[in-house]
């Protein structure tokens, strides 16, 4: 069993240690207070893989052209990261969406829990995470025999704040005119305010995407979503015809499992704490005092509390010889 010895004879850093303390806790209390919601069903925890989840569509009156949406936001109980869902989807979690080639379809990101999860869109797993080619105005569809890359019309996301366009590249005439050799679509200035403090982010406006995919393409494989600062969160996206799947076959796989929480963790809406639950050698016997006997919800609030702490009393304790 590790120690721990806390000395301080100034008394501003013992007040900035308490008030630390108290603030992690309150905090802590106020997530699981979320957390637990999952222990009752409220919150979902099933992956959607295997059916195809469809946008909502509608026919703008004007222009008579049909646009499509998914909304997202993130289940933050689902993993150690979170993991996307879309409004459009029910519960599921990281559902397999489906994507009409020809169709413009917006990705909106009002959501608050999308902060720190910009959507980014790839040919492979995990994008720019894997060092695999995403969708770029200069990047061909692997295997397809367009020559896309020669003009920068290759399909590629139109990041957008509010109504303002953040690049130049456009392959999508409903929404700009369509570009020549522009490579600009917008992610180097929507994914940095990410970053931003909740407040100024959420200050900025509404952050959506758009994708159109070229309905005369010849590429034949699905495509992924993923979060563009947070690895191992990768969706897919089957691309249609007619409203039927242009590769049948998951192709290509993604090469890792969902994480799902169990037990403890799948109880207290969290990650990582099955191992650290009391008693722990390199904790005490109790963190939450004064339980009501009798009343088994706080008792079971407490132990989450209690592990929680223990997780993390356990990672700042080491040893010095």
């Amino acid at each position: 069993q590790n120690e721990v010895v806390y000395q301080s004879s100034n008394k501003d850093q013992k007040l900035r240690y308490y008030n630390i303390t108290y603030v992690a806790f309150f905090l802590s209390i106020m997530l699981l207070s979320f957390a637990l919601l999952s222990a009752f069903g409220i919150i979902s925890t099933a992956h959607g893989q295997g059916e195809i989840c469809r946008a909502s569509c509608s026919v703008d009156q004007t222009t008579g052209e049909e646009r499509c949406k998914f909304t997202a936001k993130i289940n933050v109980h689902s993993s150690e990261l979170g993991y996307f869902q879309f409004e459009e989807c029910g519960d599921s979690i990281m559902p397999t969406l489906g994507m009409e080639v020809g169709k413009t379809y917006e990705f909106i990101q009002a959501d608050s829990t999308n902060h720190y999860h910009p959507l980014g869109f790839a040919y492979f797993p995990d994008g720019a995470h894997a060092d695999v080619d995403e969708l770029e105005p200069g990047i061909v569809p692997p295997g397809s025999s367009s020559t896309c890359d020669t003009t920068m019309s290759c399909p590629a996301p139109m990041y957008y704040v509010d109504d303002q366009y953040l690049g130049t590249y456009s392959n999508n005439a409903d929404l700009l005119a369509v570009t020549e050799n522009q490579d600009n679509f917008g992610l180097d200035d929507y994914e940095p305010k990410f970053f931003h403090p909740i407040p100024e982010w959420a200050g900025y406006g509404t952050f959506h995407v758009f994708l159109k995919f070229d309905a005369d393409t010849d590429y034949n494989k699905d495509i992924f979503y993923f979060c563009h600062i947070h690895e191992l969160m990768t969706g897919r996206i089957k691309l249609l015809r007619n409203d039927e799947p242009i590769q049948e076959e998951d192709m290509p796989e993604i090469d890792y499992d969902y994480e799902n929480p169990t037990g403890h963790d799948a109880v207290c809406g969290t990650y990582g704490l099955n191992d650290f639950q009391l008693p722990h050698d390199e904790c005490p016997q109790q963190f939450v005092c004064d339980v009501p006997e009798g009343n088994s919800g706080l008792a079971q609030f407490s132990q989450c509390i209690d592990s929680m702490n223990c997780a993390m009393m356990a990672g700042m304790t080491t040893t010095v010889k």
